[in-house]
């Protein structure tokens, strides 16, 4: 069975490293190049719930570096902006800059270019041929597909900076990204999630956990259940099990740390009321501040 840990962040590195140690350490990690993809998809991170944490980010770089690896972080350009600049004003080119760590837009990469659902896909040749691949996602709500995890996340290495002409598609790319993008390791950031009109303009749920694993529709599965939704009827997540990425069924997902069901929470979808109204203080906070 696949495992997938759930563990309290009251201490973020030693909650990293304890869900990392549950599902089997990094052990056999070492001298590789290691990419880390964060979800950095806007400059702009109000009350923690837009961009994955830097101190989740530094946690697994460290681990890493213990291991006797390099470390390179990733992203591509969206609608919002360069990954240069998102990364710059977000603060975490400042934080990388003291670490020691490089960044690499996927934008400016050689690519293989792949068809899905009549659509031309760039897939950055860094990320294909990459000897270990970590994915750090963050839990939100998404206009587009439900929840944004593990396979949503996938979709910020595309070198497509107008990614929102692609929406229509989301059902059938995520999947074939489930299914040919590497994943070693999911990282997932539960500790200021985002909940309604995500991924950008929703509103702060706290959870304070991480989640870790290596099968990303197990974890996206379990991190669905913990926002009180069905991965199964969630479509870019049952495609991907039925593609054979992975297990979606709980019943068949070895759950370690803390229980699923006591840190389990409702997050309100995208377009209620209750969170279109509540979102007016993001959007200023994102498009107005």
């Amino acid at each position: 069975m696949e495992k997938v840990s759930i563990v309290k962040a009251l201490d973020i590195d030693q909650a990293v490293k304890t869900s990392i140690d549950l599902i089997g350490g990094l052990d056999s990690l070492s001298n590789k190049l290691v990419l880390i993809k964060p979800n950095i998809c806007n400059a702009k991170n109000p009350q923690g719930m837009v961009t994955t944490d830097f101190r989740l980010i530094k946690a697994v770089i460290d681990i890493v570096i213990e291991n006797e690896n390099d470390v390179l972080i990733v992203e591509s350009d969206n609608i919002s902006d360069t990954a240069e600049n998102r990364i710059e004003k977000s603060g975490l080119q400042d934080c990388l800059d003291a670490w020691g760590i490089n960044f690499f837009n996927l934008s400016h990469d050689d690519y293989e270019e792949y068809e899905v659902a009549g659509t031309a896909l760039r897939l950055p040749k860094t990320v294909l041929d990459a000897e270990y691949f970590i994915n750090l996602p963050k839990i939100k709500t998404c206009a587009h597909t439900l929840v944004t995890l593990g396979i949503k996340n996938l979709y910020g290495v595309l070198q497509r900076k107008q990614k929102a002409k692609l929406h229509k598609h989301l059902d059938q790319i995520l999947p074939f990204l489930a299914e040919t993008i590497r994943n070693d390791l999911i990282l997932v950031d539960g500790i200021n999630c985002m909940e309604g009109n995500g991924p950008v303009v929703g509103n702060p749920l706290c959870l304070n956990l991480v989640s870790a694993g290596r099968n990303i529709v197990s974890v996206d599965s379990v991190c669905s259940h913990l926002m009180g939704y069905d991965p199964s009827e969630i479509p870019h997540i049952a495609l991907s099990s039925q593609r054979g990425v992975g297990p979606i069924d709980i019943n068949n997902i070895n759950v370690l740390g803390e229980n699923l069901t006591e840190m389990q929470r409702f997050f309100e979808p995208p377009y209620s009321l209750k969170a279109t109204i509540k979102s007016l203080k993001s959007i200023r906070d994102i498009y107005l501040d």
